[in-house]
């Protein structure tokens, strides 16, 4: 049986992810970045894009705590540096904009020109990005169990696989919500997102006055 510690650290981890990559907010993106693709091609392009997401966040899950170490930085640092991006990302979102932590204006011109979109910029940095890696790396530093490790990683293969179930139907999902209604679950998500944020920014400050009191 799965210990309750564990069981609500893997809802913050999968709730957490879920909230910064938004699949939603990805929709409008991948239907303009894909346009002109027959079915076969956009398929291949999303598998592509969630392999890319999959791979880079499994490997900043392995090597977070080592990369924080090798540069002397502590997770509680990290933990707050990654709240804060958390909140600006996630008020880009309430403002249903994309995220300049996500992709640069740059990146979305030459998306419809290159031969594999999937990798750049559908998988890095739309899936996978600043706010999705930090994620993993300060609540994979968190992980003291197996079972929270498991989750982890288990959450990364979760949420890839809901960007694919919705990616797959973007072009119906967009039809029927429209691009307000894709807002209006943006602007949730980043709601969602903010509320986080400042939970990292006051674990990491409790830690550091803890740290300070000692």
């Amino acid at each position: 049986m799965i210990p309750p510690t564990d069981l609500a650290f893997a809802v913050l981890v999968f709730s957490s992810l879920l909230a910064i990559v938004n699949p939603l907010g990805a929709i409008p993106f991948f239907i303009t970045a894909t346009e002109g693709h027959d079915p076969r091609q956009r398929a291949s392009t999303l598998r592509l894009a969630i392999a890319t997401g999959i791979v880079v966040l499994v490997i900043f899950g392995l090597l977070g705590t080592a990369i924080l170490q090798f540069f002397g930085i502590t997770t509680y640092a990290f933990r707050i540096t990654g709240g804060i991006l958390f909140f600006k990302i996630g008020s880009d979102m309430i403002e249903a904009k994309v995220s300049r932590e996500r992709t640069t204006s740059s990146e979305r011109r030459e998306a419809k020109g290159q031969a594999e979109i999937g990798i750049v910029p559908l998988g890095l940095p739309i899936l996978a990005g600043p706010g999705s890696i930090s994620t993993i790396i300060t609540l994979g530093a968190q992980a003291d169990t197996k079972w929270q490790m498991g989750a982890v990683y288990g959450s990364i293969f979760a949420v890839m696989l809901i960007c694919w179930a919705v990616l797959t139907v973007a072009p119906r999902v967009f039809k029927r919500l429209g691009q307000t209604g894709i807002n209006v679950m943006t602007r949730l998500m980043g709601l969602l997102a903010m509320v986080i944020g400042v939970q990292f920014v006051i674990d990491g400050v409790r830690t550091v006055i803890t740290d300070v009191l000692k």
